[in-house]
């Protein structure tokens, strides 16, 4: 019983425990991150079917159905909100987990603990099972066939036949990537076979050969009904989810001719063609275990020789070829790469666990075991809680920024003011996801170009829309400025009574002329306080407030350089110490956009998205102390900001520490 006892609780600890940091990963904060563009065309099909029930597969357009329709589930249950949107992915995710249990005989307890969690803290699969897109399904079933066809071979059930074929149905329902996945498991099944054979004496080869062939048939003789009904399970569950549940038969057709049109996809790329080698520097900067035990799993796999890890090792091999191979990448499709890999992983730590035997063995594992995963775990929670737009991480691909949530935070506040039926002009190019955000919003429109009469209460319009917007405005609007994601941004246009009824109170502290301020250099302290914003309009809580001990100036050549990832803004506020009473020239010179207020009235406007660009302005200043507040934002690229001051009768130069101060 004891002995019983010593077995089983080391393989509840390696089923479970990765399950639970899993779990934990992927569900915390799971609204945090902004929908990805992509996340935002799901959830307008998703929607479409909930609200109208209506889809209708088009072969053309955005993977196949399954996606829609299983997230139907959480609408039903738990209403519409961003979590139940994200929640079907996120369970799947943990469900992959959990699936590697069936295969705790081929690889080891040790295997199964390690490939658990290595899926479960790796960067890349984490951060995409937080994801409403295509990828995690993919990687469940694809999981879901090898186990359920090696559970075949092992006990000889019928029922194991009936879950490939449904896994495999499921495969075709999700995304047309899988011929790829069909190719490259026929391909590795079939080497897996034939290099078993190699381990057999020679005179046994010819027999064993006989002897699968012969087992074969006699399966297929036995199994008949079996293979019968799983035919008819693997077309039903297409027919199905292709002919929307009996409503649109055409979408049947499309399981074909999908082939077509997404293979000129994979050539005609888009912007998204990637070199033959970016996957593997995927790879080695965010899943570098998996990359290293995954390698050395190889070499143990195929000196055991049996067909599980040598298939298993083909297929790592042939899947990370294929896909590297297709021009066309995107971060997410890694997760059909590292699969294979994380299980090969498991197979080597748990061999190399086999041959630990004394001690100080013991004490040498289990420490590099654990500085392991802490640095993975580690990696893990920082692209996705702090890094999660941050797009200098090959993981983090066009991902919307955070600072779309100051932009629903507007909308908000202009809606408690006139109601979620005002107006709302979207005539930008480049939208998603804001239809998921706006969906409360009955009367947002979204035009995709600037229309002839754009006038409304609010329009959002992006950079290349908004000369041709200005044309057509009638009436005063006030204008804001949002980052929706890298190389795109909306400017908002307000209209000025509703602003200045719903922003009184701001527009009068920040924008009014201010009197000469009546301070001593008694309450004074020397630096500008500096506020530090993840969005260009210096709108909410900063991530950093603190007190400037320099003059103000910085220059980033380029992302790689920043200590901040852009979009950032800074704002600058505190008194400037006039020595003798004259005009004062001042000037900015940046990239991007910055602005100088003293006492209240705009002197330097250097605003708007350009490369460095020197502009100045002047002020008459009596001696004394004088508010100042300097903004400067960052779009992306370089980051160049330099406060710039001409005395009366000098030359230009920095403004210095000296004359600088902030109330204590």
């Amino acid at each position: 019983m004891k002995e019983r006892q010593n077995q089983i609780i080391p393989l509840l600890i390696a089923f479970f425990v990765p399950i639970f940091i899993a779990s934990l990963i992927r569900f915390w904060d799971i609204d945090l991150r902004p929908l990805h563009s992509d996340e935002g065309v799901n959830s307008f099909f998703l929607l479409n079917l909930y609200n109208n029930n209506y889809y209708h597969y088009d072969p053309a357009n955005y993977h196949g159905p399954f996606l829609y329709y299983i997230g139907l589930i959480p609408f039903y249950v738990l209403g519409i909100s961003d979590f139940s949107f994200r929640l079907m992915p996120v369970l799947f995710g943990i469900m992959v987990v959990a699936l590697l249990y069936p295969l705790r005989k081929r690889i080891g307890k040790m295997g199964l603990l390690t490939t658990g969690l290595l899926i479960a803290v790796s960067p890349a699969n984490s951060f995409f099972s937080r994801d409403t897109i295509h990828e995690t399904y993919l990687v469940f079933f694809s999981l879901a066939a090898v186990v359920s066809f090696f559970l075949y071979s092992e006990t000889r059930k019928s029922r194991y036949i009936f879950f490939a074929a449904a896994s495999l149905a499921f495969i075709i329902t999700i995304k047309e990537t899988y011929i790829m996945t069909f190719a490259v498991y026929a391909l590795s099944l079939a080497i897996a076979y034939g290099y078993e054979i190699v381990f057999f004496p020679k005179g046994a080869r010819f027999r064993h050969f006989k002897d699968v062939f012969a087992t074969f048939a006699i399966d297929c003789k036995k199994n008949k009904y079996a293979i019968g009904i799983s035919v008819g399970v693997f077309l039903l569950i297409n027919f199905l989810f292709y002919s929307s549940f009996f409503t649109y038969y055409a979408g049947i057709k499309g399981i074909l001719t999908t082939l077509k049109i997404w293979s000129k996809t994979g050539v005609h790329i888009g912007g998204h063609a990637k070199p033959f080698i970016y996957y593997f520097k995927v790879l080695y900067k965010f899943e570098l275990p998996i990359l290293v035990l995954g390698i050395a799993g190889f070499y143990y796999a195929f000196r055991r020789g049996n067909k599980f890890t040598v298939f298993v090792s083909l297929w790592a091999i042939f899947i990370y070829i294929i896909y590297s191979l297709v021009p066309y990448k995107t971060p997410w499709l890694i997760l059909n790469i590292t699969l294979p890999f994380t299980i090969l992983a498991g197979i080597f730590v748990n061999g190399i666990f086999g041959i630990v035997k004394k001690r100080w063995h013991y004490a040498i594992f289990y420490p590099i075991y654990a500085i392991i995963f802490g640095f993975f775990c580690y990696q893990s929670i920082m692209l996705n809680f702090k890094n999660y737009d941050d797009e200098r991480y090959e993981l983090v691909y066009v991902q919307t920024k955070r600072g779309v949530f100051n932009l629903l935070d507007r909308m908000k506040s202009l809606s408690n003011s006139c109601g979620k039926n005002m107006v709302v002009n979207v005539v930008s190019k480049e939208y998603w996801p804001l239809p998921w955000y706006f969906r409360e919003y009955k009367n947002a429109r979204f035009w995709g170009h600037v229309i002839d009469n754009p006038n409304a209460p609010v329009i959002l319009v992006d950079k290349s829309g908004e000369s041709k917007l200005k044309e057509k405005l009638k009436g005063n609007y006030k204008k804001e400025r949002f980052v929706l994601r890298p190389g795109v941004w909306l400017v908002a246009y307000i209209q000025e009574g509703l602003y200045n009824a719903v922003y009184s109170e701001e527009t009068t502290s920040k924008a009014a002329t201010l009197p000469i301020t009546k301070v001593s250099k008694d309450e004074l302290e020397q630096g500008l306080i500096g506020k530090y914003y993840y969005n260009i309009e210096c709108i909410g809580t900063p991530f950093l407030s603190r007190v400037e001990n320099n003059a103000i100036s910085f220059t980033y050549n380029d992302e790689t350089q920043k200590p901040y990832r852009s979009p950032f803004g800074i704002e600058w506020e505190g008194y400037l110490s006039i020595a003798q009473k004259g005009v004062y020239q001042f000037a900015t010179k940046s990239d991007d956009g910055s602005v100088v207020y003293i006492n209240g009235k705009l002197v330097v406007d250097n605003d708007d998205l350009h490369a460095t660009r020197h502009i100045s302005g002047v002020a008459s200043l009596d001696e004394g102390f004088h508010h100042v507040r300097v903004k400067y934002f960052d779009g992306g690229g370089g980051a160049v900001m330099e406060f710039l001051w001409t005395p009366p009768g000098g030359s230009e130069s920095l403004v210095p520490l000296q004359v600088l101060f902030h109330k204590k």
